[in-house]
């Protein structure tokens, strides 16, 4: 059951950010722990987030999700939350590239912890933010059975793969890094977004809004 506001994509997505998440701190312990005693492990990771989290998990925000928004409530793609999110997905490649790149025997915690928070303060964006925002906003123009992927052999394999890593090097979080809620707590508000209300509300929300704070 959809326990989620929503169409399904919606509520499949968030269970999918605890499997994300279980990785990434799963990853951040072996990076500090256990890269010279498993460094085997950095191939399980590696394909985790190649194959999983990026060609399975955003594929389905990239090329499901994101385009129903642009076309049914007209959400823009090319600025607003949806680019930061597309921008960042973007950069998760790019550092799993330096993983890949890198020695075995060579030092990988700086990459990975800006992997870690990148990842984590992507996830907390799309929980607290975009997907509740999305959901209602999909279900208020009549999109409501929206559906994500299914996952295919490649995707179950690399998630099983990965498994034993993280009962393992059980996930560790990063006690420096600030995680929170809501627009004030991205990155990228101010800065090359405005926040929800400037960049998704139209009128009729506004209207709401402030009479509500009447």
């Amino acid at each position: 059951m959809n326990m989620h506001k929503g169409p399904p994509i919606i509520g499949q997505l968030i269970a999918e950010h605890e499997i994300v998440e279980g990785v990434v701190g799963s990853l951040h312990r072996w990076a500090r722990e256990g890269q010279e005693v498993d460094p085997e492990a950095r191939a399980a990771y590696i394909a985790f987030f190649r194959v999983w989290a990026k060609g399975f998990h955003h594929q389905q925000e990239e090329t499901i999700l994101f385009p129903a928004l642009n076309e049914h409530v007209e959400i823009p793609l090319d600025h607003g939350p949806l680019k930061v999110l597309t921008d960042e997905h973007e950069r998760e490649v790019e550092l799993v590239a330096l993983l890949e790149s890198a020695d075995p025997g060579e030092p990988t915690l700086t990459a990975v912890l800006e992997l870690a928070h990148l990842l984590w303060m992507h996830i907390d964006k799309e929980n607290s933010v975009v997907l509740p925002e999305a959901g209602e906003r999909l279900v208020r123009s009549g999109i409501s059975s929206l559906e994500g992927l299914a996952e295919g052999p490649d995707e179950v394999a690399v998630r099983e793969a990965v498994e034993p890593l993280v009962a393992r090097w059980t996930p560790l979080e990063d006690d420096d890094l600030y995680r929170g809620d809501g627009c004030m707590a991205c990155s990228a508000y101010g800065d090359t977004c405005g926040g929800i209300e400037k960049e998704w509300w139209n009128a009729w929300e506004w209207e709401q809004h402030l009479s509500y704070e009447e």
